[in-house]
């Protein structure tokens, strides 16, 4: 993880841009968790079936992001490979 970046001198406190996995999570899954609510059962509790719902429907956004992040990571290594065979003599 990398540490801010910071220039004092100027007043500035600039975060690193954050990868896709994060954009994600922060623009479909916090708002998502905040919203989500479930059917509750007559005799307390909620209803199973809804709370199974809603977990299939959590981790679908969760695999989405993941599978963008490992295309990002793997566009990643590829680069750092070339790179890497562009100095060797």
């Amino acid at each position: 993880m990398k540490k801010q970046e910071m220039n004092p001198a100027a007043g500035e406190n600039r975060q690193p841009e954050a990868s896709p996995y994060y954009r994600h999570v922060q623009s479909t899954i916090v708002p998502w968790l905040q919203k989500v609510r479930f059917r509750k059962c007559l005799f307390g509790g909620v209803n199973e079936a809804d709370v199974w719902k809603k977990l299939e429907e959590l981790n679908a956004m969760y695999e989405t992001a993941l599978a963008a992040e490992r295309a990002r990571y793997d566009a990643l290594l590829e680069a750092q490979k070339k790179a890497g065979d562009d100095h060797r003599p």
